[in-house]
């Protein structure tokens, strides 16, 4: 059974494709789940005091429209099998807990997915910014980052943790395998209550790799989380991409289902 539990759409500024033209890829793909998981407005604050972020998140002007488009498309959709879902990545950077608690109280959705993009206000993950590496020993900024991915999980606002070692997406990688790392990353959501992204995402970027790697998802097995599924496609020809690689990457670790979420509760699909 296929799902897609994280797609972007134009909204997002960095993305292409409309809600309808997903959907028509999802069913030409066979895709029976699938999740629009676009970026939650960014605090003000941070729009004003950073160039690059308009490029990062729809508006929040936008966020009513954008939860209409995928509410008014669900029905359609379910009529041919596609079970659509609304959602959003809501980015969970320490501090942004209050602004994201609050746009999520003026809408409905089924699922959040929560991620960690900012470090101190640095974009890590734009390839425009990759000079930031060079103020940081990549030990530091693994550390750094799977602190705040914890305290991430731990707010309480998330379903589940989006591309969980996105930090590796230009080959930063620390000398020591992260083992510690991943152990407390993974008790901390296994704590929480979260499920964690199996992203394919990563197989179109530099490190060539899925988010997590096969250690990070061994851990989190051991740890009994639930996983998820998703592309983090910003074209509707990325919807599903790899994602029998992401199965079986799943079911290498021990796993032998995902999860999808609806009204905030989580279902068990068979891999």
């Amino acid at each position: 059974m296929t799902i897609d539990t994280h797609v972007h759409t134009w909204r997002c500024r960095h993305a292409t494709g409309t809600v309808f033209e997903y959907i028509q890829e999802a069913r030409r793909r066979g895709v029976i789940f699938l999740g629009f998981a676009e970026h939650l407005p960014l605090p003000s604050d941070l729009v004003a005091a950073d160039p690059y972020a308009r490029s990062y998140a729809m508006p929040e002007s936008e966020l009513a429209l954008y939860a209409s488009e995928v509410s008014a498309a669900k029905e359609e959709a379910g009529r041919h099998g596609l079970v659509v879902l609304l959602g959003v990545e809501a980015d969970l950077h320490p501090g942004n807990e209050d602004h994201v608690r609050r746009l999520l109280a003026s809408v409905e959705v089924d699922f959040v997915l929560g991620s960690v993009h900012y470090l101190d206000g640095w974009a890590f993950d734009d390839p425009d910014r990759v000079d930031g590496y060079d103020r940081w020993s990549a030990e530091d900024l693994w550390e750094r980052y799977f602190d705040d991915l914890a305290h991430a999980a731990r707010s309480g606002l998330a379903d589940a943790i989006a591309h969980p070692d996105l930090i590796k997406k230009f080959g930063c990688r620390p000398k020591v395998p992260p083992d510690a790392l991943y152990e407390l990353f993974a008790e901390a959501v296994a704590d929480a209550g979260v499920a964690v992204e199996i992203s394919t995402a990563g197989l179109r970027k530099p490190c060539a790799e899925l988010y997590p790697s096969q250690d990070l998802l061994r851990a989190l097995r051991a740890r009994k989380v639930p996983v998820t599924i998703g592309s983090d496609a910003h074209s509707p020809s990325e919807v599903a991409y790899a994602y029998d690689a992401a199965a079986a990457a799943a079911r290498g670790a021990g796993y032998r289902s995902a999860v999808v979420f609806r009204n905030r509760l989580a279902e068990e699909v068979p891999l």
